[in-house]
């Protein structure tokens, strides 16, 4: 869309909105009025009754000691536009956002409401020839709420932006790089301009501060590990903030991956929901006490966050095909037909990213591979057609695989060709 066609969305296809309507078409702006003194409020209060300029119904003037001054509905009152209760966090958040925004000269509007999708962004935005609409999230909402307002905004070629209230950020009491990632949390990862990696976005009102969560490599369904850190609204611009350059997970990364891994071994067969009993039956079929999976299986991988299965898991599957205990060919396509069929009847999750664009968990199907070329158990002929090269480790005891998974760390800081793989990544340099 050319800076002309964008110039005429915003001023001729956006009904622009602070908040509420005069009886006569006026538009009724509270923005920054949490300084208005309350003789001025209860003088705008008395030219009641403000419309909603998306549904044309009677709204409220509200304001208090406790509250800032805002708009809304009646009770019992129903709005296209499917209004969330407005919480003081979230009034002071999208506030706190458009000042930052309009302070560094952005265009930008606040609660503008868009009638072709009824639809009413945060703020509204223009930056180079981009439209974006920037939504501070700080309740929850159903998935399919989320992908639909972000197809409508597409729809008009608008790029969503989201941030998540601070509160939903949640890391373990000893070690801040290990998060708690919901899968409501996961939806609102955005891709880094620079890498494959995922990030989000958080904000404090209360402090004023963004907090970034860069490239979670998952360690279970709701657990990673990254790179987080703070950074205060007033020392960040718009523009860094949609082109920051990637962290680098934390230096002590690979020691809280192995401790991870003996948690894995530990614990994952105490746990006898429905799906870990189908699980542990497959391993043990195949031969695999579910304590003992293979120690070339649950490693770190560029794209793995596209699983939402913990990778001990979804790794030991794509191993169980490879030393034949599936009967088909060994092949790529066979492989990845095994694994849908695993998708299919549960036991595997693959992760849903609405704002990541086109990959999916074949891309770390395919990583996976490639590290297991690297290291050398597989050969990859032509035509698809994979051979192991070499055997996999199947170790017989929790001490022996505890060796084995620190002795193959060694190996792969030691090998070469692994180099530019791990660079991938984007973790800090091997330490020596």
């Amino acid at each position: 869309m050319s800076s002309p066609e964008i110039g005429h969305f915003l001023e001729k296809e956006v009904i622009e909105l602070f908040v509420a309507l005069t009886a006569d078409g006026r538009t009724v702006s509270l923005a920054g009025a949490e300084k208005w003194e309350q003789e001025r409020l209860m003088r705008l209060k008395r030219q009641e009754p403000f419309l909603c300029p998306a549904c044309r119904q009677e709204v409220v003037l509200r304001s208090g000691c406790y509250r800032l001054p805002h708009f809304a509905h009646r009770k019992g009152a129903t709005c296209p536009i499917g209004h969330e209760p407005e919480s003081e966090r979230h009034l002071t958040g999208k506030r706190d956002l458009f000042a930052w925004l309009i302070r560094q000269g952005v265009e930008a509007k606040l609660e503008p409401y868009l009638p072709a999708i009824r639809q009413r962004p945060d703020v509204l935005l223009r930056h180079g020839p981009h439209l974006y609409a920037l939504e501070y999230q700080c309740s929850t909402i159903d998935e399919s709420l989320f992908c639909e307002r972000n197809d409508g905004y597409r729809r008009l070629g608008i790029r969503p932006l989201w941030v998540l209230g601070a509160h939903h950020f949640r890391h373990s009491p000893k070690c801040l790089d290990e998060v708690h990632l919901s899968r409501f949390q996961w939806l609102f990862a955005h891709r880094a301009p620079h890498s494959a990696a995922p990030h989000i976005w958080y904000y404090s009102p209360k402090r004023k501060r963004f907090i970034r969560l860069f490239h979670p490599q998952p360690l279970s369904v709701q657990r990673a590990l990254a790179a987080v850190d703070s950074l205060p609204l007033s020392s960040l611009s718009f523009s860094e903030w949609i082109d920051f350059r990637p962290l680098p997970l934390p230096v002590l990364f690979w020691d809280q991956w192995l401790e991870r891994r003996k948690r894995w071994r530990r614990t994952f067969p105490l746990y006898p929901n429905k799906a870990v009993r189908r699980i542990c039956a497959d391993f043990y079929q195949a031969g695999i006490v579910p304590s003992l999976f293979p120690t070339e299986a649950g490693w770190p991988l560029p794209r793995g966050y596209l699983w939402e299965t913990a990778p001990f898991i979804w790794q030991t599957y794509v191993l169980l095909f490879l030393v034949g205990k599936t009967s088909r060919p060994m092949t790529v396509a066979a492989l990845h037909q095994w694994m849908d069929e695993n998708i299919r009847n549960g036991r595997l999750i693959p992760r849903r990213l609405p704002l990541m664009g086109g990959d999916t968990h074949r891309e770390a199907i395919g990583e996976y591979l490639h590290w297991l070329s690297l290291l050398g158990h597989l050969r990859r002929e032509k035509g698809g057609r994979l051979e192991l090269a070499k055997p996999l480790s199947f170790p017989a005891t929790v001490d022996e695989v505890v060796r084995q998974d620190a002795a193959l760390l060694k190996q792969i800081r030691q090998t070469p060709a692994l180099r530019c793989y791990w660079e991938a990544l984007n973790f800090k340099p091997w330490k020596k």
